[in-house]
């Protein structure tokens, strides 16, 4: 088994994450992991699609813990790390669209995956090019019993 599968064999045992803005009346709340788990994704695509600049409510979808490993390797650790990088990717502009397209979820206890493609269209400086990424990302059930991610791995 290769390093970045006993990873991801580990982070599923160990971690999960899909979350919200923690209120009262928050859907990851009330919401089986699956039902949170689009709603979280579907903000994360409206994050891209509003260009946000919101690092609170970029924070609010992952765990304090969480990993990002990005497709080129790039690793960011810890949420307000994330949400810093997010918002200087969407400062940028690059970014013109980001649509995610879930092919497997599972869930077991307070720890569910999912995993499928992204499609990204950056914008480039004679035209736009596309770009679609594999992902898995790990999700944990915080003690607010709200979904958060805790670690996402993308990968071309």
């Amino acid at each position: 088994m290769s390093a970045p599968q006993s990873l991801l064999k580990c982070s599923l045992v160990c971690m999960l994450a899909l979350g919200s803005d923690g209120s009262a009346a928050s859907p990851g709340r009330s919401s089986a992991p699956r039902a949170a788990y689009d709603i979280q994704t579907r903000k994360l695509e409206a994050f891209f699609r509003s260009r946000t600049q919101d690092e609170a409510a970029l924070r609010s979808i992952y765990t304090r813990e969480a990993v990002l490993v990005e497709a080129d390797g790039n690793t960011i650790r810890g949420r307000d790390a994330i949400a810093r990088h997010f918002k200087q990717i969407l400062a940028g502009g690059a970014v013109l669209s980001f649509k995610v397209t879930t092919i497997t979820f599972r869930t077991q206890g307070q720890i569910s995956y999912a995993g499928g493609f992204e499609d990204i269209e950056v914008k480039s400086v004679n035209a736009s090019r596309h770009y679609r990424n594999r992902f898995f990302d790990v999700l944990r059930r915080g003690s607010d019993g709200v979904w958060r991610f805790d670690y996402i791995m993308e990968a071309r």
